[in-house]
């Protein structure tokens, strides 16, 4: 996301205890999180395996929660090699417990969402360049064939 005055709104919204629905951008949460994707994020801190949003630049991002320690919260994007630099629990603002596709809402209690919250904490080493790799084929030919 990269329209600054929309992720203070929305940072500000999720502080305060509000449900939002957030656009998803790029691959890094390829297969399960789509470009055009949208998330339905509540404020409640991530377990391991959840998809958790937090703040990182000003930024947004939603990746999974690989694990935690006493300080910080340690988060990878499904189709990334490597992870995100430690988050501190006041920078983690929710947890993403739906994805809407093509007017399809999917809960993140779904069987698919559950194994790969079940799975990826510790497959993503394994899975990271394989994802990235198909989710750009992916984007390439859906924007090919949409004409975009």
């Amino acid at each position: 996301m990269a329209d600054t005055k929309l992720q203070i709104t929305l940072k500000k919204l999720l502080q305060d205890g509000h449900q939002v629905e957030v656009p998803a951008h790029g691959i890094s949460m390829y297969p399960l999180l789509h470009p055009g994707d949208k998330v339905v994020v509540i404020p409640k801190l991530p377990q391991t395996g959840d998809i958790g949003v937090f703040c990182h630049q000003d930024i947004l991002i939603a990746h999974r929660l690989i694990k935690t320690d006493n300080c910080h919260y340690y988060f990878k994007g499904d189709a990334l090699i490597r992870s995100d630099t430690p988050v501190k629990a006041k920078d983690v603002l929710g947890t993403v417990v739906a994805r809407k596709r093509n007017n399809k809402t999917t809960s993140t209690n779904q069987l698919l969402f559950r194994l790969f919250k079940k799975l990826m904490p510790k497959l993503t080493p394994i899975t990271g360049r394989p994802f990235n790799y198909y989710g750009r084929i992916h984007y390439k030919l859906t924007t090919l064939l949409s004409g975009n």
